[in-house]
């Protein structure tokens, strides 16, 4: 595919770019690409290669982070994670509580 039809693909799955963005992402190398008689040409598999990449931003998961990063992040999503069991234990009761059931 060439940039345009590249940007177009991306502009399908929500992601606001043009040319000079997804050039650019090209010549950072997070989207790889084949340089040709002076065009770029990108594979469609890379570029869903690139759109799993860019949805792992700001996880553990994330491409090119330390493993310090990755712990931090997890332990922030575990956190997270808790918070939320505990609402929906709170919100569990409530909903028991208005039906008349009673905890076991």
């Amino acid at each position: 595919m060439t940039i345009a039809e590249t940007v177009d693909l991306l502009h399908n799955y929500e992601i606001e770019c043009d040319h000079i963005t997804v050039r650019r992402w090209i010549m950072q190398g997070k989207l790889k690409a084949i340089h040709e008689d002076r065009i770029f040409k990108v594979k469609e598999p890379d570029v869903l290669d690139f759109l799993v990449d860019l949805s792992r931003v700001g996880t553990a998961y994330e491409k090119g982070i330390n493993d310090e990063t990755k712990i931090v992040r997890l332990e922030e999503k575990v956190l997270e994670l808790q918070k939320e069991i505990d609402k929906l234990r709170c919100e569990k009761v409530n909903l028991e509580f208005k039906l008349g059931i009673m905890p076991f």
